[in-house]
């Protein structure tokens, strides 16, 4: 339960003392929009489709409030999340947060803008300040193997 309204004083007071909290806003907001774009997608993609996200709030956020809207885990690099895979069969189509354009072209033939992340309360945070965008990509450039022996990072 939230200790204070949004916005209010005592958020503002409770901001200042621990900058994370502005970290949590839009949680649910993102897994409905990564619902959204995954339902805008042709049939053959919507069932071949997972959800790679380059921060443990962006991945925690898919894993926790996505099942409500029939989303499959979070795939990602970060921390012990690596550990958990990338499924079999591995997805063909990904949607895809919180990675640079640099990592985007790098690693997939083709990617296009989907979506941004939403924030309610026009907080600026991470995910709405530093990478916005949300984006389907195809064509891993490498064999799943491959790519996921080199993605785990620590953040």
């Amino acid at each position: 339960m939230p200790a204070a309204a949004v916005n209010s004083p005592r958020w503002t007071f409770a901001v200042k003392a621990n900058g994370d909290l502005v970290e949590e806003l839009g949680w649910p907001e993102l897994a409905e929009t990564v619902a959204r774009i995954r339902d805008s997608l042709p049939e053959r993609d919507r069932t071949h489709a997972g959800i790679l996200a380059a921060n443990y709030g962006e991945a925690g956020a898919i894993n926790l409030y996505g099942p409500k809207y029939g989303l499959p885990s979070a795939i990602s690099g970060i921390n012990s999340f690596w550990a958990r895979g990338y499924g079999d069969p591995p997805p063909e189509t990904l949607i895809v947060l919180g990675f640079s354009e640099r990592f985007r072209d790098r690693n997939f033939a083709s990617c296009e803008l989907a979506g941004h992340t939403p924030n309610p309360y026009n907080i600026q945070n991470e995910e709405t300040r530093d990478h916005p965008d949300i984006y389907v990509c195809r064509g891993l450039r490498q064999s799943w193997p491959e790519f996921w022996k080199d993605f785990q990072y620590y953040g």
